[in-house]
């Protein structure tokens, strides 16, 4: 049967509970259970999400670092956005810091609730000492057992909640210490970058600075042989056909079979300015005077000196002052045995360009060439000459100049023709029989035979296919690339050419790279100057190229002593 409740029992119960109640700080389970358990920790997701964003960014960071140290070429750029986003981290794991601060603060109460729950709960034990103060039967024990099963679930959900955003909180400031850490150590490795790429930098612009400076000495030393080259091949050396006439020369056949190349000059040695020394004879042979001479080649008449040759005198370098004739009996520009009109019209050249000289005049081809014992001895027709035009000199010429061989065109003259329209066959050098009016050069002067192991004129069809790779890399390529063309065997000319192959490898490089040239046509030519030239190679492709461009790379490529000595020449072929 049911026992009543004495209301000793009452007062003793409710006084337990009383002092329970009292133990326990004011907290509000039903308010607080679902913040805790549902809004913090979502807060807790959501501060997890953004370290986790920030150490990507961070990963991504220190990878760029490393990818720019092994680099020379990282801009500053580069460098400042890697800054930025370094800036943006800190920003951020600043804000982070701000955001668990606000946490930690609002933590701290509920921090002492749950050591006080923990404490308390764990001290549920101690309260068995009130046995000895309840009487009347009734067991505490009964009693917190039944208040176990009410307290328990609230209590150790309230527990758990909190311990839940302490450890999120906890762990949340750990990684953002670590990420602060980090980007100290990336800022760091940015700053060790930095420096590194400069030193890197400073030592490869040093190092750049030298190979350039070794790069341009070398190409310099290439253009300086390409000059040397170009002026052997295109040499001014016998610029007037000199005290002895020279014998004509046959072209030899090409020694191989197969398309053959050749380049014909019209013309050596000259300037294209005033009198042509064989075009004077030819015209001479044709019947003409002296005066008549004179007057094509120079445009004015004649004139008389205030003194005889005799009497006037002119220093000579070398030889002190002499008489103008004694001087010009020694003057050995022209053979003695031509026509004497011919002479005649070379006498007063001579005389006008040693009255137009500066004093004391040079005895070489760079004024005229005197030859002393010649003066003491002066051929008879030569002196003849002298004697005939004492004193006589042109009337004002805009030049008194002279050469050989003009290729039969003269620079404010025109065509040097017998009749109009009748070069090159009717070119008075082509009546006289200079032997530079149309000639394929191949050796290093005309009276020196020396060819360097190439005694005659032809290109084979791969040669003549080089000729035009070194045209286009001389026109498209490098400076580099074109301080490295000229002329095959190395042993001949030095410096270090391109082989044929590697210049058709360098020509691919802007189009071309040819292997074989098939045809020529006939070059094109406006006022004495071929102005350009069509060749077929490869594929029958045609090319055309800048008549005077071409001379200066054949020149400067073609084999041995191989050249054109005019800007006035043709392209002849032969299968």
């Amino acid at each position: 049967m049911s026992m009543p409740i004495r209301p000793k029992l009452l007062l003793q119960t409710s006084l337990l509970l009383t002092i329970f109640a009292l133990t326990i700080p004011s907290y509000s389970l039903a308010d607080d259970t679902c913040d805790l358990a549902c809004k913090k920790e979502q807060d807790i997701i959501n501060v997890q999400n953004k370290l986790n964003k920030t150490r990507e960014q961070l990963n991504s960071v220190q990878t760029t670092i490393s990818q720019l140290a092994g680099q020379l070429n990282v801009t500053a750029g580069q460098l400042a956005e890697v800054q930025n986003t370094i800036d943006g981290i800190l920003k951020e794991i600043n804000t982070l810091d701000t955001s668990l601060k606000d946490r930690y603060q609002q933590l701290s109460a509920k921090i002492n609730i749950r050591n006080t729950l923990v404490r308390n709960y764990s001290k549920k034990s101690a309260l068995s000492d009130l046995d000895l103060w309840l009487s009347n039967g009734f067991s505490l024990s009964a009693f917190l057992d039944v208040y176990n099963k009410a307290f328990n679930s609230e209590v150790i959900k309230m527990i758990g909640a909190l311990n839940t955003e302490i450890k999120g909180f906890e762990k949340n400031k750990a990684e953002a210490e670590s990420l602060r850490k980090g980007l100290e150590k990336t800022q760091n490795q940015l700053v060790s970058l930095k420096n590194d790429l400069a030193n890197k930098k400073s030592s490869a612009l040093t190092e750049a600075n030298k190979l350039e400076e070794q790069s341009t000495g070398y190409e310099k030393q290439l253009e300086k042989l390409q000059s040397e080259i170009l002026a052997m091949k295109s040499s001014d050396e016998n610029g007037s056909v000199g005290d002895s006439e020279y014998s004509s020369a046959s072209t030899p056949n090409p020694p191989f079979s197969g398309k053959a190349f050749a380049i014909f000059s019209y013309g050596a040695y000259t300037h294209y300015n005033g009198m042509s020394q064989y075009g004077a004879l030819g015209r001479a042979k044709a019947g003409q005077k002296y005066t008549d001479i004179l007057k094509f080649y120079y445009k004015v008449g004649t004139t008389k000196t205030s003194k005889k040759d005799k009497d006037a005198t002119i220093a000579v370098s070398g030889y002190g002052n002499m008489s103008y004739e004694k001087y010009l009996w020694g003057i050995a520009e022209m053979p003695s045995n031509w026509n004497l009109e011919a002479q005649k019209a070379q006498a007063v050249a001579a005389r006008t360009y040693a009255y137009r000289s500066s004093k004391p005049i040079c005895t070489s081809q760079s004024c005229q060439v005197f030859n002393k014992s010649k003066s003491n001895n002066p051929p008879a027709l030569w002196k003849q000459a002298i004697k005939e035009t004492d004193g006589i000199i042109l009337n004002n010429p805009t030049t008194s100049q002279y050469s050989s061989t003009t290729g039969g065109y003269i620079n404010n003259i025109g065509w040097d023709e017998k009749n109009k329209g009748g070069w090159p066959s009717a070119a008075y050098e082509k009546l006289a029989g200079s032997p530079w009016f149309y000639k394929a050069w191949y050796t290093k002067s005309y009276n020196d035979g020396s060819n360097c192991g190439h005694p005659h004129p032809w290109l084979t069809a791969e040669e003549m296919a080089d000729i035009i790779n070194a045209y286009v890399v001389w026109t498209k390529g490098s400076a580099k690339d074109k301080a490295r063309i000229s002329s095959l065997p190395k042993s001949c000319w030095g410096g270090n050419p391109y082989s044929i192959e590697d210049l058709r490898e360098k020509s691919k490089n802007y189009g071309a790279g040819y292997s074989k040239a098939t045809s020529a046509q006939s070059p094109k030519r406006t006022n004495g100057t071929v102005t350009s030239i069509t060749f077929t190679l490869d594929g029958g492709k045609e090319v055309t190229v800048d008549g005077q461009t071409f001379k200066t790379v054949f020149n400067t490529r073609s084999p041995s002593y191989l050249s054109i000595k005019s800007r006035l020449f043709n392209i002849e072929t032969k299968n």
